[in-house]
């Protein structure tokens, strides 16, 4: 079983672009015929499934939620599907960390909360909030 969250960017990043990121930190292209990508770290993996264009279906009040927290409008988006292996969301924040490095972008924890990677830095690597623990 595995939870969703949302990278959302105010920066055109494409597809490939990420999944070279998700490359660079040991992690595989197109693992299988549903995935984009995924990152391992031994038995907790983090899904990764970029959006060929950001115009999923979002709802009007996300949409403005990302342009506030962003600064700037959603460019696109990536979902990572986190396993429920123990420290798996630390394996998701690696990956937040290391496109926060390159990119604009926030985290929908798909619970109606928005964090920057700022925000998430302030809790432990295993008390994330990601699926809708405790703020």
């Amino acid at each position: 079983m595995a939870y969703e969250v949302i990278l959302v960017f105010a920066d055109s990043v494409h597809p490939e672009e990420f999944l070279d990121l998700i490359e660079e930190l040991g992690g595989v292209r197109r693992p299988d015929e549903w995935t984009s990508g995924r990152l391992s770290r031994e038995r907790r993996h983090v899904w990764v499934t970029v959006a060929p264009s950001p115009d999923l279906e979002f709802e009007p009040e996300d949409l403005e939620e990302y342009e506030r927290k962003l600064g700037a409008p959603m460019r696109a988006a990536v979902i990572l599907s986190i396993s429920t292996t123990k420290g798996s969301d630390a394996v998701a924040m690696e990956i937040f960390e290391a496109a926060a490095r390159r990119w604009r972008t926030i985290l929908d924890d798909n619970y109606g909360r928005y964090f920057s990677v700022d925000e998430l830095r302030r809790y432990p690597l295993d008390r994330l909030p990601f699926n809708g623990g405790p703020v």
